[in-house]
């Protein structure tokens, strides 16, 4: 039983792992945008004539224009690498804690509560794993062209050499304090969605739903989280970014905070409580295709790997 549940859990990293990295290549360019958007401090509005970006398409066609079709896969190394290990580290340990939960007379008939807190601590478990990767993720996707860092490994030992292990930990607050609902509420929706439509179909609940179904059930467990705690995941990019504006002279004006809390003021004080929602939409989209990719993609691995196991 023990070798069974083992490989139980490394059927569950890999899955993971590659889900990760199949999910990141597909969204990237999503995620480029959003940073981009995230990051100006102008208005993103049609009529601002000072602004770089000034809506979706337009920001799309300037990445473009400027930079070639690769620009929308900056940052892409350390982003699959980032997937890699956040999907293994994230699944796993969900996997593992959520077994442990189960025997836990407290939790007992609270499936969505117990969901809830072992996705919120294996997402904390995991950004915290790789939040050097993201920093420099940010970084490499958020300077000018022929500026900055060459490469990964090479922006990473800049970071630490110049600002030492609290540069490559940029943004951790937030961070943190996103990833426990943002995690937690993505897979407690994701399994209610999934219920809902389980006793709709009449399916009973060990039932393995079709992929569209899986696809539709992730997109809005992802829209639903998201929406939550944007404002934190705009705090994080911008703190990534301190110390990083002789690499960023062609965006416009170079936001400026010490940390969280003054961030979040700032940016209410002079861009308004739309500020906190910049690359809200480039997000959203993120978030339902990355949710519905991963949960989709996911499933179908690990019930492959299971089905390949009963077969030998």
């Amino acid at each position: 039983m023990d070798r069974e549940k083992h490989r139980e859990t490394r059927y569950a990293g890999l899955a993971g792992g590659l889900t990760g990295c199949i999910t990141r290549f597909i969204c990237q360019p999503l995620d480029v945008l959003k940073i981009r958007l995230q990051l100006q401090v102008e208005p993103i509005r049609s009529g601002s004539s000072h602004s770089k970006y000034r809506s979706i398409a337009q920001s799309v066609a300037c990445i473009y224009r400027e930079e070639g079709l690769l620009a929308f896969w900056k940052g892409h190394n350390p982003a699959q690498v980032l997937s890699l290990v956040y999907g293994v580290a994230q699944f796993s340990f969900y996997e593992r804690f959520n077994r442990v939960l189960r025997e836990l007379p407290l939790l007992d008939g609270h499936d969505q509560a117990r969901q809830f807190v072992c996705g919120a601590c294996s997402g904390s478990f995991a950004a915290l794993t790789i939040m050097p990767l993201d920093v420099i993720r940010t970084r490499l996707v958020s300077q000018d062209p022929g500026r900055g860092y060459q490469n990964a490994l090479q922006g990473l030992g800049q970071i630490y050499r110049h600002e030492g292990v609290r540069g490559l930990y940029r943004g951790v607050g937030p961070a943190m304090l996103q990833i426990a609902p943002l995690a937690g509420g993505q897979f407690m929706f994701y399994n209610l969605f999934g219920t809902v439509v389980k006793r709709l179909e009449g399916l009973s609940p060990e039932a393995q739903l079709p992929s569209g179904e899986l696809f539709v059930c992730g997109g809005l467990a992802g829209l639903c989280t998201k929406l939550l705690v944007y404002p934190l995941d705009l705090t994080k990019k911008r703190l990534q970014i301190q110390g990083f504006a002789q690499s960023r002279q062609t965006f416009g004006q170079h936001f400026v905070c010490r940390h969280m809390l003054h961030c979040l003021v700032q940016v209410g004080r002079f861009e308004g409580v739309r500020g906190l929602y910049k690359g809200l939409l480039p997000s959203l989209l993120k978030a339902g295709c990355t949710s519905a990719f991963y949960f989709t993609i996911y499933d179908t691995l690990l019930l492959l790997f299971n089905s390949e196991r009963s077969f030998r």
